[in-house]
């Protein structure tokens, strides 16, 4: 699956893809259509539950869309829409996505951050929508997504000036997930990712479908999130796991070190699978 610019190296459940492009990571067509082909086949590995965007590159995430595709040309009118499809196609992956910023992300390198599901942001990061120095709107969904995350009157500040926004200020804000240190950044991620792979895949689809709605729609997310609730509770896999929970002290003070408590369940349930697949 290897390119020449992305680099993807597989765990169990997960993977890492790293981006090292050129100077700054310009999101050239060359890149960007080595990203839509790498997306395309993440998405066909059905064990595959989280993919973690990062970058090789010490100073940038990425820099922003090759300036040079924005032209009237046939190529650059290919340019933009392999880059408006790479977008669409992050944020409609079937995994939990994940963008680690170490360094500076603006333009459609922060609208690459943005479409993915979970961002953390570390010290070295930066985030910034500067297209209006060259007389355009952003053309990844940068506009849409720093109103819906920052509210009116942050999102013009954000957009008008184009100034780049610290990690710290972004989580503050709402732009990113988390600001996280670099030197912490791996620790975070085994917390966090591990037990993403547990998953099954219509969990995933679950969360995702009731939160997107829920932006848009607060009363239609309302009615799902209940009517797979009911779903879900007649299912022979809910009892199981609720017996597996209080098998090992779910609804006692155990609960204290709730991790732990499903760090065992989980260990519980895996071991049973494996007797079960050797019989």
């Amino acid at each position: 699956m290897n390119t020449n610019s992305v680099t993807v190296q597989k765990e169990a459940g997960f993977a890492n893809v790293y981006i090292e492009h050129g100077e700054v990571n310009l999101l050239t067509n060359e890149l960007i259509v080595e990203l839509i082909q790498v997306i395309a086949e993440l998405n066909q590995d059905e064990n595959n539950r989280v993919v973690i965007f990062r970058s090789k590159n010490e100073h940038f995430f990425s820099a922003h869309l090759d300036i040079t595709v924005i032209n009237r040309r046939e190529e650059g009118v290919t340019g933009t829409a392999n880059f408006m499809q790479m977008i669409e196609d992050v944020r409609n992956m079937n995994a939990v996505t994940f963008a680690i910023v170490d360094g500076a992300a603006r333009g459609g390198g922060n609208e690459f951050v943005m479409a993915c599901d979970i961002a953390y942001g570390t010290e070295n990061a930066v985030f910034a929508q500067p297209e209006l120095n060259i007389n355009i709107p952003p053309g990844g969904q940068g506009s849409v997504q720093a109103a819906r995350r920052l509210g009116r009157t942050k999102a013009l500040e954000f957009l008008l000036t184009g100034a780049d926004m610290d990690a710290q200020t972004a989580e503050r804000f709402g732009l990113i997930t988390r600001y996280v240190p670099s030197k912490d950044i791996e620790q975070k991620i085994q917390q966090v990712v591990p037990p993403l792979t547990f998953l099954a895949q219509r969990d995933l689809d679950m969360i995702k479908e009731i939160v997107d709605l829920a932006i848009v729609d607060e009363v239609s997310a309302i009615k799902l999130e209940q009517q797979r609730f009911i779903e879900r509770e007649a299912e022979d896999k809910t009892q199981y796991l609720i017996e597996k929970l209080l098998k090992h002290g779910g609804q006692t003070s155990r609960e204290i070190k709730m991790s732990e408590l499903l760090a065992d369940v989980a260990a519980d349930v895996m071991q049973e699978m494996e007797s079960m697949n050797k019989q």
